[in-house]
């Protein structure tokens, strides 16, 4: 079996999409499949004729978009390339993207299947399109960072932050924590992990000069084998989203199949199994007590990271890639029926 994978954002461009259709891909060839991943170049209306020639020079048995990336940017190529291949598109995000975006969706809702990653994002789509609840499923994202190496302790003077560094992420609410830590003389630092963005960079330095003063490690653009040891090392973390924690945050993913307790908050499309696994806080002032009280509750502690790692662990590369094979199968299984 053959796929074409067609993405706007591939690594090493930055876009969560991208790096999750990277691991998509490599656990699909780990699985025997062959896949011709499509990226790059312009995505206009006049350039899908180019995509969709390659797409038939690679003899691929399913075409399979994924949608939104960076990569796109506002060009309608996809949406065409959707049209005349009707084959899996895999929508990332429906719910909190702009209006114009939403509308541009409706192209590709045509497609044989569509795979959301969660269930909250399948509900709103088919909200507002039912027709897709039928020919459409759930197949979770997974961490986009492996288990790093752990030592034999955990730091407990360290928060740790994990992300990209970009607006609405939350991280003035993490400098925040970092002010009220200085403030009452506590003794931590607050750890932030990530990769900047080129077009971010002056958030960045803003950011960096409101925490110029305050205990605030940053350490940006690590690889990805360092950037999970450095998460393996963590104790606590906070992720204040804006929208709240959810199955389609890799940055959660990859803290909880860490074990790394994190303090978070809730949104409309938090899963309630969450309410086991991290603590939820609504300011930072709320956070900062419960990463205080975690710190001296060694059983909670324990308890919190166990849970988080076997949270994680249902979101294996390898079950998601196998889901993915049968999604294949069925639709060339159907393909045949309809074609004898």
């Amino acid at each position: 079996m053959k796929i074409a994978m067609i993405t706007g954002s591939y690594p090493p461009n930055v876009c969560g999409a991208g790096d999750y259709t990277e691991r998509l891909v490599n656990s699909l060839e780990q699985r025997g499949l062959s896949v011709e991943v499509i990226t790059g170049g312009r995505w206009g209306l006049s350039d899908a004729p180019a995509v969709l020639k390659r797409i038939k020079v690679c003899g691929a048995d399913i075409t399979h978009i994924q949608y939104p990336t960076v990569g796109y940017g506002r060009q309608l190529g996809p949406q065409l390339i959707g049209l005349a291949m009707r084959g899996v598109v895999t929508i990332h995000e429906a719910s909190q993207t702009h209006v114009l975006r939403r509308l541009s969706l409706f192209p590709l809702l045509s497609s044989r299947h569509i795979v959301f990653t969660n269930s909250y994002e399948r509900d709103y789509v088919s909200g507002i399109a039912p027709w897709v609840r039928d020919r459409s499923s759930v197949i979770p994202i997974g961490s986009n960072i492996a288990q790093g190496k752990a030592g034999d302790e955990r730091g407990l003077n360290e928060v740790i932050y994990f992300g990209l560094i970009r607006p609405a992420k939350g991280l003035e609410e993490v400098v925040d924590l970092a002010a009220m830590i200085k403030q009452r003389a506590l003794g931590m630092t607050v750890r932030i992990v990530g990769l900047s963005l080129k077009e971010h960079e002056s958030y960045l330095d803003g950011l960096r000069r409101k925490a110029a003063d305050l205990p605030m490690v940053w350490e940006l653009g690590l690889s990805d084998q360092e950037t999970a040891d450095r998460i393996a090392t963590a104790s606590i973390a906070y992720v204040p989203f804006p929208d709240g924690a959810s199955e389609r945050r890799g940055s959660l993913l990859a803290l909880l199949a860490n074990g790394v307790v994190t303090v978070t908050t809730r949104g409309a499309h938090t899963p309630q199994v969450l309410d086991q696994v991290v603590e939820f806080a609504d300011s930072p002032e709320q956070a900062l007590s419960i990463i205080e009280s975690v710190r001296k509750d060694g059983l909670r502690r324990m308890a919190l990271s166990e849970r988080s790692v076997q949270y994680a662990g249902a979101f294996s590369w390898p079950d998601i890639a196998d889901r993915h094979i049968q999604l294949y199968r069925s639709i060339l299984v159907q393909r045949h029926a309809g074609s004898a």
